[in-house]
């Protein structure tokens, strides 16, 4: 697991990575990736197991397809599962279109792990001309150990088997077929897997074969759609089949909130409820005494603190920064966390292992703890899912102390202040792993929403003078900790690159004149910064009608104003949740300049905007500020959030013309 970008190896995951296998192209495999000997004998090749029922591609399928730029067709995705031998069986058939399609889809990569996994590689064909030509030469498959999650810190042990097909051309079509047995043994008898009832790019035909056990139960949930399979009963089986034809692509709609399913498919699971769910993950989370004398002597420390909410932020923290984020998430470790004692000794985990080290200490120091299974993208919506034990990709806590309830993220860092002030993002639901758990729990809003309150101080002179700029930002919630982690992580040097760059585009020359001074305060969770600026020229002969102007733009609320491309939608639109953000700025002038006052309110279901316009004597004072509401707005209503948007758009920006 990792940290809010973290995704567990969950059923939707690797249902689409199987049907789907990258079609970029490898072109040189660094030797330090290639599998030794020992691994081949996870990579089989023959025929496909006796229980499989192949189906071929309508090879015609592509001949009046329309010009629409895509450089693949695919004729075939096909996807059938023994749940009783632990078996799936893929085959894949997609036509090469254009030149761009031969240098994407002329490389197979099939990834497996060899821990608890066995891939059978049964065909690699290209068909050209009604003819087939064999392609799946062992020599030329190479396995590959690539870990592109090392990138998040994680270790899964994965493998890929590559194959680099030979002489492919535009018209070809290639058709390859492989199996994986084995299941990862956490998830012991329990079966979960998802139907493909609609992908981004047209498909043929999407073909999904299940070979149930008929003495157990089998739990489908449609999502986006009511398709139901064929059901043929047989020797102790049941065989469900869904089988879609000329099923077109899905719309794809930009800027759609991230728990928005834009391909509809259909959910499958063998848990009935969420306590069931709640039993098998407790016998995951169980912690087997006695810990380790170094934890021990490390919680005796904690349990001299008098105050009970002053223990939990002190382990908090300590498992925060002192335990560093690295997951190795083989086999079983993918789901199940590892010991606290060892945690805490090698000082690294991923999200269950610092969550289970976090409660294990708070447990020890006599306050009532669980971890908590949550999906970090979906959130609230997995209130519509089948339970499932993969419907989870985070890990987090919850502690009760003195009648208060705190859910608590220990893979965050940099946080500060009160329990109560922490930030959470907003999960929505969890499954607390307790005794007493028989379904989802609401996680509450957080009371530590971020706010960022900006206030800029421009000294202006003569129009061919110098001017002065002192900018006071102060930063509070989840504002503050990103903030507090962003000087603490990057040098100094290059945080002032940064921050000058930012006003170079409006006020070219500008000059850092004194470094960043910095305030934390941890108690109120505020971060404060006070920068220092002189600017060459801050008046601008304009090309247009040879005046001098300075201009004034708040570029950091509209950073938040995002519009998107599909205006006319069926899917909810996004919005930054949560943000508040505040900017004031307070022109000093060489002279009175008297102008109007202006303000402007803009509410919305979505967001709220306001602006104040001031002058007094040779002072000028412009404030905006724009608060998030939701997280998105439904379709019906993305004209009048836009018609909002925009009208806030108006109200932006002011040019001071020197007379």
């Amino acid at each position: 697991m990792q940290p809010v970008a973290f995704h567990f190896d969950w059923a939707r995951t690797v249902i689409r990575r199987l049907l789907l296998p990258s079609c970029l192209c490898v072109l040189a495999i660094p030797m330090a990736m290639l599998v030794n000997a020992d691994d081949l004998s996870h990579v089989l090749y023959g025929p496909p197991g006796s229980w499989v029922k192949p189906h071929f591609f309508d090879q015609s399928a592509s001949a009046d397809l329309p010009d629409d730029g895509v450089d693949q067709h695919v004729l075939l995705l096909e996807h059938q599962m023994n749940a009783e031998q632990n078996e799936s069986f893929v085959h894949y058939a997609r036509q090469i279109l254009t030149t761009d399609g031969v240098q994407n889809g002329s490389t197979i990569t099939i990834t497996f792990n060899p821990g608890y996994q066995t891939l059978t590689w049964h065909w690699a064909r290209v068909w050209r001309g009604g003819q087939h030509l064999e392609r799946l030469d062992t020599n030329n498959v190479k396995i590959v150990q690539q870990e592109q999650g090392l990138n998040q810190f994680v270790l899964n042990g994965e493998k890929s088997a590559v194959l680099v097909l030979d002489d492919v051309r535009a018209g070809d079509i290639i058709d390859y077929a492989y199996s994986l047995k084995g299941e990862n043994p956490v998830y012991g008898k329990y079966f979960s897997s998802e139907v493909p009832v609609q992908l981004e790019e047209p498909a043929e035909r999407l073909l999904t074969r299940v070979v149930w056990p008929s003495q157990r139960h089998l739990y489908a949930r449609a999502h986006g759609c009511s398709v139901q399979p064929a059901a043929v009963a047989g020797k102790g089986t049941v065989e469900y089949t869904w089988d879609l034809r000329h099923v077109p692509g899905a719309a794809a709609e930009d800027l759609l909130p991230a728990w928005c399913d834009a391909e509809p498919w259909v959910q499958l699971s063998e848990f009935r409820t969420w306590a069931e769910v709640n039993q098998w993950a407790l016998a995951l989370f169980r912690v087997t005494p006695p810990l380790s004398p170094d934890l021990s002597r490390r919680i005796a420390e904690w349990r001299q603190i008098p105050d009970q909410e002053q223990q939990i932020s002190t382990a908090l923290q300590f498992v925060q920064d002192e335990v560093r984020y690295f997951g190795i998430e083989i086999g079983a470790s993918t789901e199940k966390p590892a010991d606290p004692s060892a945690v805490f000794s090698r000082r690294f985990g991923d999200c269950k292992d610092k969550s289970l080290l976090f409660v294990t200490i708070l447990r020890a120091l006599g306050i009532e703890a669980y971890p908590v299974l949550v999906n970090s993208t979906m959130g609230r919506a997995i209130d519509d899912w089948q339970p499932s034990a993969d419907a989870f990709d985070h890990c987090i806590a919850v502690a009760v102390c003195d009648g208060q309830t705190y859910w608590l993220d220990p893979t965050m860092n940099y946080q500060r202040g009160s329990l109560a002030a922490h930030y959470t993002p907003a999960y929505g639901r969890g499954l607390v792993i307790s005794p007493n758990t028989t379904g989802l729990s609401v996680i509450p809003q957080t009371t530590g929403l971020p706010q960022t309150a900006t206030t800029e101080y421009f000294r202006l002179r003569g129009k061919k003078e110098p001017a002065d700029l002192k900018v006071v930002t102060l930063a509070e919630g989840r504002d503050a900790e990103s903030l507090r982690a962003y000087f603490a992580t990057t040098k100094r040097a290059d945080i002032e690159k940064y921050y000058t760059h930012f006003y170079a585009d409006s006020f070219p020359g500008i000059k850092m004149s004194s470094p960043i001074v910095v305030e934390d305060d941890e108690q109120q969770n505020q971060f404060q910064t006070t920068e220092f600026y002189s600017i060459d020229k801050a008046w601008i002969l304009s090309d247009k009608d040879k005046k001098y102007r300075c201009s004034f733009y708040p570029s950091t609320i509209t950073s938040l104003f995002k519009t998107p491309v599909d205006t006319d939608r069926k899917l909810p639109l996004a919005v930054s949740f949560p943000e508040h953000q505040i900017l004031r700025t307070e022109v000093t002038l060489p002279e009175a300049w008297p102008t109007e006052a202006d303000t402007k309110t803009v509410d919305d279901p979505a967001f709220t905007f306001r602006k104040d316009y001031r002058c007094a004597g040779n002072k000028i004072v412009m404030k905006y500020e724009y608060q998030s509401l939701a997280d998105s707005v439904d379709p019906d209503s993305v004209g009048q959030y836009l018609e909002r948007l925009n009208e806030s758009t108006k109200s932006l920006g002011y040019d001071l013309v020197w007379r």
